[in-house]
């Protein structure tokens, strides 16, 4: 008993060190006091050592734990990578991409049904009737539009949302997330025969080689029976791919989320007049061409507008018990592609049986404004969210919410309607006396914008594992 023990061989078990005096080559015996700054061996093998002993507080096993750090994204080491001081917990490893991607994360698949409304399109008078003395004419007489003339095609469309989030570890703090929605193709068709309106339809528009308002006879007591149909619809689908950022994960209050990323939205409507007619045997020879028994004319209109853009956003969610309380706001800014396309035809069949065709309709025609036009514009696409719903186990959740996105610029097809026309245009169109031509072209391919929203409510199931 104390007689030094070589440098290098264990201290006999059992046997106790002189007090304050330390052990080559192995730690300080639990217990005894450490004297602050005296030397202290460093090193298997040592018999003395320049360090300085720690205080207390920061002794192995009592450290303090690290700050709460982000991990890389990829490559380099972990916020507790590097050595382990003074025998402290062993560093984890480095992490790359592949670990980052493949590592433990927590995944959130969504399915949502959408019951949306888009706002309608102002359309101009398509259709009239009157007495027989006034031929539809607006203005004029006891005239009444019987389509036109105000907003259409607010109709209700269905349809669905499928979304997703990756976070890219267990803290959740940065993850992606992405969504793609539809509402499916809907419109309206509504069908004007002259026989539910005292034997007259008309055509309106504006007669512009004599300046007067004026109208195309479908069909009117004594020369001819008709009908004219009016077709919309409207499709709408969409698609966004972000990079999110959790600003709250102590998980003691609300949940803050920001996200940046692309977003991109499809607006696609349609416009159709159709209009056929059966000659009255034996009436005057002022509709149409004299030896025409039945004919039809047709207009189509067609809009597509494309915005593709860059977004930003938050979104925040409040609990309370198994209830939750989500919202979501996001502003993307970006360019819209448009294109309107512009087409007309008639058919005709003649008392001999003989069929012919012809470009134009009455107000799609040739030489005017029948053609497929483009521009591009300046997009502003603002939406946002709200959800209401209830935790029903540790992976499924269910709700209902309400949407509402915005997008400052598309074409519809009743703005590209331009009712000024140049009737010596109108193929087969029996001119009142001799007129000549406009030196201007008309109509015109008008290429006007206007706003669009769509909002409604919808039904969600999230699974998360």
């Amino acid at each position: 008993m104390g007689q030094p023990v070589p440098i290098g061989q264990p201290y006999p078990f059992g046997q106790s060190t002189p007090a304050g005096q330390p052990v080559p080559g192995q730690p300080f015996p639990v217990g005894q006091p450490v004297p602050i700054g005296q030397p202290v061996p460093v090193g298997p093998g040592a018999s003395t050592g320049t360090g300085l002993v720690p205080r207390p507080s920061v002794f192995p096993g009592l450290a303090r734990p690290t700050p709460d750090l982000d991990s890389p994204l990829y490559g380099g080491p972990t916020p507790y990578g590097g050595p382990a001081p003074y025998g402290g917990p062993t560093p984890l490893p480095t992490v790359g991409a592949l670990g980052v991607l493949t590592g433990p994360s927590r995944l959130q698949i969504e399915a949502e049904m959408l019951m949306w409304w888009i706002r309608g399109a102002q359309l101009p008078a398509l259709v009239t009737t009157s007495s027989p003395q006034y031929n539809g004419i607006i203005g004029q007489g006891d005239t009444r539009v019987l389509y036109g003339d105000s907003s259409q095609g607010q109709t209700l469309h269905t349809g669905g949302r499928f979304g997703a989030t990756y976070w890219l570890g267990d803290d959740r703090k940065w993850g992606v997330d992405g969504d793609v929605f539809f509402l499916n193709n809907r419109g309206s068709s509504d069908l004007f025969t002259s026989d539910a309106y005292g034997g007259v339809l008309a055509r309106p528009f504006n007669n512009l080689n004599q300046t007067i308002p004026f109208s195309e006879l479908v069909a009117s007591p004594g020369l001819a029976l008709g009908a004219v149909g009016v077709a919309t619809n409207s499709e709408m689908w969409g698609a966004q791919a972000n990079i999110k950022r959790r600003l709250s994960t102590c998980g003691c209050g609300p949940s803050w989320d920001i996200f940046a990323g692309f977003r991109f939205l499809s607006f696609t409507e349609g416009l159709g007049i159709t209009e056929t007619f059966a000659r009255t045997p034996g009436s005057p020879t002022n509709v149409g061409d004299p030896g025409v028994i039945f004919g039809s004319a047709t207009d189509q209109f067609r809009t597509v507008n494309h915005f593709y853009g860059a977004q930003v956003g938050f979104s925040r969610e409040v609990q309370k018990g198994r209830w939750f309380l989500s919202t979501k706001a996001s502003l993307a800014m970006g360019t819209v592609f448009q294109m309107a396309q512009i087409n007309g035809a008639q058919s005709l069949v003649y008392a001999n049986g003989t069929t012919a065709t012809y470009p134009g309709g009455l107000l799609a025609l040739p030489g005017a404004n029948i053609g497929t036009y483009e521009q591009r514009q300046f997009g502003v696409m603002p939406e946002v969210g709200l959800k209401v719903g209830y935790n029903i186990s540790s992976h499924w959740r269910a709700s209902v919410g309400y949407n509402f996105m915005y997008l400052n610029s598309v074409l519809r097809p009743g703005n590209q309607v331009d009712t000024g026309l140049d009737v010596t245009k109108i193929p087969n169109f029996p001119l009142p006396g001799t007129i000549p031509a406009l030196t201007t072209v008309q109509p015109q391919p008008r290429l006007f914008t206007t706003d669009i929203f769509a909002q409604g409510i919808s039904f969600s199931l999230q699974y998360t594992w």
